[in-house]
């Protein structure tokens, strides 16, 4: 009984005494005044970063169950080379925790609140951060070996319960004087709910980031899974960013390690510009994007995006690749598809234009300027990755061009870029070959190998925008090779070799008349045939060996009904300076004579004058100036024999004479059968020879 009595008495009486106790410790707490510790606080917080901690308001106590503790006007002193005194300011900040948990070691913070936060992260020109503490003359030591975990030597850290967190009108800004670089996130909302730590997270974030607004939400596993992982920690994440809808929803085996990824991810928005503010840098504006992959895989080892597609600017791609990150540089493998790449309009958007209309009149060069750009080449790029690429496509349009049925494969190895093969078909024929891109050096090597095999020619020149002058099929051959740090000095070391091979056709006399200084109008009288303002063509070779940046005319013959066109002469890749001489020969016993021009001046600023020598007047005329028999002294045709048959140069004369001995720029002669003698055997070989070349012979 006594016992009974006595254990009654001890169930009624210690809890009166744990209840006396606890309102006598409240009533002690909330006669202290906390602020006489704020020194203290400002002293530790010295030692620790050597700045200084100011606290402005009170410190309170709100003593229950779930106590409080509030501050307000927090502030830590900048660096002394820092912007502005400050380098955090804060409005208020408050926590609530429970108390009861405390008593079985579980630490359950009920709300964390942060209004008017002010952060700023600077680094100035000479490297300093703001963000690296160190407390007056103390010195960089090794660091110590680390004190062994409570989880190591039996008992498990205990994980805090926090239910909540709020973070209201705050400020984080970053600056770099060295780079240049700035960037500036404004937190308007950030919510982030859990009811412990084996439950889901789910969190609210509403602000801005480089001006550009941002909305975000997520929902994410358990905070236990994070650290103790027993199944792939789910995600899923929306984010409205800069016009962009972001989508992220799958698994990540290893939350800490970041290993073992399973994303479903989606990208899409009206305007790729409008992503500018949030890339921190200028995006070109190109019109609606998409993209939408599954990326698994390890960030530190490979990833793989399987069913990847992407839409821009009217242009599409579709396919799977593969990252691997294990070696000295990324590797990059892929086989993507396309039903259509529109080079023209990427190209165009992303320089901030619009494509060009057919027939729209383009901005005429100025006097000085090149054709080909001596900027640098950033081919340092080109060592930042390495790559092996296949790539199908229904229609590629470049430069206008219309390449359907496209195949190519890709090489990318240290720097070295090879695209090969080139297959597609252009204009009801066919283009075939590879270019090279040698990035290994400072000055890089470019080599070229393109064949144009039966090309309509109308089709192809009209749809680059070049002309629609000429009708008719055609070769065209490119097969170069030249070293430079920009366009214009792999131009001036070009070598190797371009040419056209031209069957029969048309060409407008007008086009005629303007490779030869756009004077006269005897092509409209002589050489028209068939449709008005044409002139029918049998066929025209044009042939230029290029050696060390100079290319030079060995075939240039254009076969026209009554008249052939000889060209010889040079042109200068490395200056970008003509010297041509463009001579017109009858084929018929017509009544019209011609002289030959000499073409000089730049690639952009050509300029035509009649040769000198043939000015002298032992020619009787010129293509493209009528010229009176009373003046010329032609009295009922030319003197120069007939030319027979398609691209037949002209014949030699009949009459026996020493022909001049072959020169680079070979001057006319006094006498018409002369130059006809001169001329004829060498553009003969001079034929016999490019057509093989052209013809891949």
């Amino acid at each position: 009984m006594r016992l009974g009595k006595a254990l009654k008495i001890i169930l009624i009486v210690v809890p009166l005494l744990v209840v006396a106790l606890v309102v006598g410790a409240i009533a002690v707490l909330m006669t202290m005044d906390f602020n006489q510790y704020k020194p203290l606080i400002a002293e530790k917080t010295k030692e620790a970063t050597g700045r200084d901690l100011v606290i402005a308001g009170d410190l309170e106590l709100g003593i229950s169950l779930t106590p409080s503790v509030s501050v307000a006007g927090v502030s830590l002193s900048n660096a002394e080379w820092g912007k502005r005194p400050e380098m955090i300011k804060v409005e208020r900040f408050e926590a609530q925790m429970s108390l009861i948990p405390l008593a079985f070691g579980i630490v359950d913070v009920q709300r964390i609140v942060l209004v008017g936060a002010d952060i700023l992260l600077e680094v100035d020109k000479k490297g300093r951060a703001n963000f690296d503490f160190k407390a007056p003359g103390t010195k960089e030591e090794p660091a110590a070996p680390a004190e062994p975990s409570a989880e190591a030597e039996g008992g498990a850290m205990p994980i805090p319960v926090v239910r909540e967190v709020v973070i209201r009108d705050s400020m984080l800004t970053y600056s770099d004087a060295a780079t240049g670089a700035a960037h500036e996130a404004r937190i308007d909302e950030l919510t982030i709910n859990g009811e412990g730590p084996e439950n889901p997270i789910e969190m609210l974030f509403k602000g801005s980031y480089n001006k550009a607004v941002i909305k975000m939400t997520a929902s994410l596993g358990a905070p236990v899974e994070v650290i103790s992982p027993t199944k792939p920690y789910p995600v899923a994440l929306t984010v409205e960013a800069g016009g962009a809808n972001i989508s992220i929803k799958g698994t990540v085996a290893e939350p800490m390690a970041g290993k073992g990824l399973n994303l479903a991810i989606s990208v899409n928005g009206n305007e790729l510009g409008d992503l500018s503010a949030v890339a921190g840098t200028e995006v070109p504006k190109m019109g609606a994007y998409s993209m939408s992959t599954n990326v698994t895989g390890d960030p530190a080892t490979s990833l793989s995006l399987v069913g990847f597609k992407g839409e821009l600017a009217g242009s599409d791609v579709a396919g799977d690749v593969t990252v691997n990150l294990k070696g000295k540089r990324p590797l990059i493998d892929a086989k993507l598809k396309s039903k259509l790449i529109d080079v023209t309009a990427l190209g165009a958007a992303a320089g901030g234009g619009v494509p060009a209309e057919a027939g729209a009149e383009k901005q005429p060069p100025k006097p000085g300027d090149r054709m080909f750009p001596d900027d640098p080449l950033p081919v340092e790029g080109l060592r930042a990755v390495d790559a092996k690429l296949v790539f199908d496509a229904d229609l590629i349009v470049a430069a206008g061009a219309k390449l359907q049925n496209s195949h190519v494969g890709l090489s990318l190895n240290g720097g070295n870029l090879t695209v090969n093969p080139i297959k597609a078909t252009v204009a009801e024929g066919a283009i075939d070959g590879s270019i090279n891109l040698d990035g290994r050096k400072k000055a890089a090597g470019l080599a070229v190998k393109l064949l144009l095999s039966k090309v309509n020619l109308d089709t192809l020149l009209t749809d680059m925008q070049i002309t629609e002058d000429i009708e008719g099929k055609g070769n065209i051959n490119v097969d170069i090779a030249g070293s430079g740090t920009s366009v214009a000095k792999i131009m001036a070391s070009l070598d190797g070799r371009a040419g056209v091979l031209m069957g029969e056709g048309r060409m407008k006399t007008s086009f005629l008349q303007n490779m030869l200084g756009g004077t006269g109008q005897v092509l409209n009288q002589v050489l028209d045939k068939g449709k008005a303002g044409y002139t029918v063509v049998s066929c025209a070779v044009i042939d230029f060996p290029i050696k060390k940046g100079i290319a030079t005319a060995k075939a240039f013959y254009i076969d026209a009904e009554a008249r052939g066109i000889i060209g010889t002469g040079t042109a200068n890749l490395r200056n970008e300076t003509l010297d041509l001489i463009v001579d017109p020969r009858n084929k018929k016993k017509i009544d019209k004579a011609v002289l030959p021009v000499h073409i000089t001046g730049t690639f952009l600023f050509p300029e035509y004058e009649i040769d000198k020598t043939a000015a002298a007047g032992k020619l009787t005329g010129m293509l493209g100036i009528e010229l009176p028999g009373a003046l010329t002294g032609a009295q009922g045709g030319s003197e120069a024999p007939l030319i027979e048959g398609p691209c037949a140069p002209p014949a030699p004369a009949k009459a026996a004479a020493e022909p001049a001995p072959a020169e680079t720029q070979p001057a006319i002669p006094s006498k018409p059968e002369d130059a006809i003698k001169d001329a004829g055997g060498q553009v003969e070989e001079k034929l016999k020879e490019g057509l093989k070349g052209l013809l891949g012979q």
